[in-house]
């Protein structure tokens, strides 16, 4: 939403070449002053260069003010991308087992589909090994108006993840209910403003946050991804028939750790080979993609950069 659309701008004055505004934040101690104070005057200047200073004055609004708001932008639905008319499409990447990949598949994927010009959300449902945050860089703390989180953005997408609530060595010690309701506020209380794609990170296994996730978004579709090796393979088939049971629609497979090719520019199949082919058989659907082992894809995702946007070649 623009800054007009919600009357957060209360005051613009011009002086000759000098202008000043003054923008009512929703709260006093927005986290969002020092991006306001930069990016405003930046903003003016490249529409009009000969504009010689900006001062950006704050204020924050009153709690009817506020309310009022809260009210014009909440979705009106207890489970938005549950409708059918949602212009959504919701895809949960998943696997049953761990480390081979969910998250660096759901990190670029979603920085991919932002780089094609999509707008795009991506909920960490990986309450206890949540990993989102520092892939995308993000540190800050979501912003809360009333009872309505605003997600940070970063590379075009906005995220949630409970690791934004909390310190990453902190361990989120959960059971079945709490973690129930917390996908639910992470779904009806995050103003996610109906992007085009809502990408889910899922944790490994077929328990209790898959089959909430299968009740909170029917219509999502799931993409599965497992390592060439043959066990992963048949553990990663589980998530699979799950999803089918549950009533998602498993869009493909992708195969991640495919292979390494070395100084020699010889390629090892560390992991054995044919296990995303196998998969994407017994499920009948196309296997999307085989990833390579790389270095780089490590570096850049734990220094916070996705790999599709900073060596996209």
């Amino acid at each position: 939403r623009g800054l007009n659309e919600l009357n957060m701008v209360r005051d613009i004055r011009i002086d000759g070449r000098r202008v000043s505004t003054l923008i009512a934040l929703t709260i006093p101690g927005c986290p969002l002053k020092s991006y306001f104070q930069e990016v405003i005057p930046a903003k003016l200047k490249e529409r009009w260069p000969e504009i010689e200073h900006v001062a950006v004055e704050l204020t924050s609004m009153t709690e009817d003010e506020r309310q009022a708001l809260i009210g014009g932008i909440r979705q009106d639905s207890p489970a938005p991308f549950a409708r059918p008319e949602s212009p959504t499409q919701v895809i949960a990447v998943g696997s049953g087992k761990g480390g081979v990949g969910k998250s660096t598949t759901t990190v670029n994927l979603a920085a991919s589909l932002a780089k094609l010009g999509h707008s795009v959300g991506l909920l960490d449902a990986d309450v206890w090994g949540f990993s989102i945050p520092r892939m995308f860089g993000i540190h800050e703390r979501p912003t809360v108006v009333e009872d309505m989180i605003m997600p940070p953005e970063m590379f075009g997408v906005k995220v949630v993840s409970i690791g934004l609530f909390t310190t990453e060595d902190n361990p989120v010690v959960w059971r079945g209910p709490m973690l129930h309701k917390a996908l639910q506020q992470f779904l009806t209380d995050v103003h996610w403003d109906e992007p085009d794609y809502l990408i889910v990170d899922l944790p490994p296994g077929t328990g209790d946050v898959s089959i909430s996730i299968a009740q909170f978004l029917p219509g999502a579709a799931m993409v599965i991804v497992t390592t060439p090796q043959a066990v992963a393979e048949k553990v990663a088939q589980r998530a699979g028939f799950m999803a089918e049971k549950t009533g998602l629609k498993v869009a493909g497979v992708i195969e991640n750790m495919s292979f390494f090719r070395g100084d020699d520019d010889k390629v090892y199949r560390i992991f054995g080979e044919g296990g995303g082919n196998t998969l994407a058989q017994r499920l009948g659907v196309p296997l999307l993609g085989e990833i390579p082992i790389d270095p780089e894809l490590r570096r850049f995702a734990d220094s916070g950069a996705p790999i599709v946007l900073q060596a996209p070649d």
